[in-house]
């Protein structure tokens, strides 16, 4: 045997590029009659949608094709150019809906939160596959992974971002707690910046009154209003849905219908089989994910690998538990499904990323086995 394949993962391959096509069709859907009434055509925002589409599948195997670890030489230039962009952003960002999250650079506007959740992976799995020897140590080992994590999850808070500040946080401590650090730091780590969080919370009062409301599940306002109005969603899709293109809460009922809570609009036109499979997607890409980390003998692909799937399970997770009432209202979206293009291009780049691991991972395991049988 004198040959080496180099092969994708073929189940995440399928499932992303699933959900980016049936991302369109739920989509349009979803967005359709706010189209209508607002910019006078139908298929305004799908129309928007499918060259991100597009886009976002030519990303998937063009980076699937680019080896891993030149990520090693460009992770403190990512690192430090995210941190530069989430500074800007508190300057010079755009403002909607009382936070300050995109950078317009002329027509084109993005969220540096999103290329954040990456580049701090990167960065992290490098430090962590770096200091493997005496990532135990405090000073020497994990203060400086805590500093990256701080200041980023910070920034992002700051503009503010609640959601995907603790979405970050707790997947990249999640990344440190697969590694050697030791356990007493991560749970003091906690003690120290729980009281801090809480405190940051109950002096932005939108963010603890959707916090008190959704214990009490009462109150007004778009909060309570979107869940509640996901909620009656659901309930109508059944276990068959209405049928696709058929749904009543896309008619200015339920606000970000084709956004964070496009779950709910699947669920009322595709029913529970429909968002059953959805999760059933999500499941697999996620299991494929974690089995590429558990394979994969190099450090830094291992921690890169689980970094990206943990990520993308984080906001599948907790974008399902909004729009079914299980957490509080957040806005974070649907992986792969709800619209909006610098969050698709940027988990694509990441899916990419996850290929390429896993060709690595056939690659090395067909060299071993070459080895043996010499």
């Amino acid at each position: 045997m004198n040959t080496i394949t180099n092969k994708r993962d073929v189940f995440i391959l399928l499932s992303v590029i699933a959900l980016m096509l049936f991302s369109i069709a739920a989509l349009y859907s979803a967005s359709s009659y706010y189209a209508l009434q607002t910019k006078g055509s139908a298929e305004f925002f799908a129309k928007m949608h499918i060259p991100k589409v597009l886009l976002a599948i030519f990303l998937v195997f063009v980076l699937s094709k680019v080896d891993y670890n030149l990520y090693k030489n460009l992770s403190k230039y990512l690192i430090w150019l995210t941190i530069l962009l989430l500074i800007l952003v508190l300057f010079i960002g755009t403002t909607k809906n009382n936070a300050t999250r995109w950078l317009q650079i002329f027509s084109f506007s993005f969220q540096p939160s999103d290329l954040a959740k990456y580049t701090l992976i990167i960065h992290l799995s490098l430090l962590l596959s770096k200091k493997k020897d005496y990532v135990h140590l405090l000073y020497k080992g994990y203060l400086p992974l805590l500093f990256y994590i701080v200041l980023i999850t910070l920034l992002i808070a700051l503009q503010p971002n609640f959601s995907t500040a603790i979405i970050i946080f707790c997947t990249s401590i999640t990344l440190l707690f697969i590694s050697n650090v030791r356990f007493k730091h991560l749970l003091v780590t906690f003690v120290l910046l729980l009281p801090l969080l809480v405190f940051f919370m109950y002096h932005k009062q939108y963010a603890w009154q959707r916090l008190v409301k959704y214990k009490e599940f009462s109150g007004n306002g778009r909060a309570h209003l979107q869940l509640e109005q996901a909620l009656v969603g659901l309930g109508n899709g059944g276990l068959y849905g209405v049928g696709p293109g058929n749904s009543f809460q896309k008619e200015l009922f339920l606000p970000e219908a084709y956004g964070d809570f496009i779950f709910a609009i699947v669920g009322e036109e595709y029913g529970f089989i429909g968002t059953s499979l959805i999760i059933l997607v999500f499941i697999l890409l996620i299991f494929r994910g974690y089995k590429i980390s558990k394979t994969i003998e190099d450090d830094f692909g291992k921690y890169l690998s689980f970094g990206i799937t943990t990520m993308l399970a984080a906001y599948a997770i907790v974008n399902t538990a909004v729009a079914t009432g299980i957490f509080p209202v957040t806005g974070v979206p649907m992986p792969f499904i709800s619209y909006g293009g610098t969050a698709l291009i940027i988990n694509s780049v990441g899916i990419g990323i996850l290929l390429n691991i896993s060709s690595q991972c056939k690659k090395r395991n067909n060299e071993n086995l070459i080895i043996n049988e010499g």
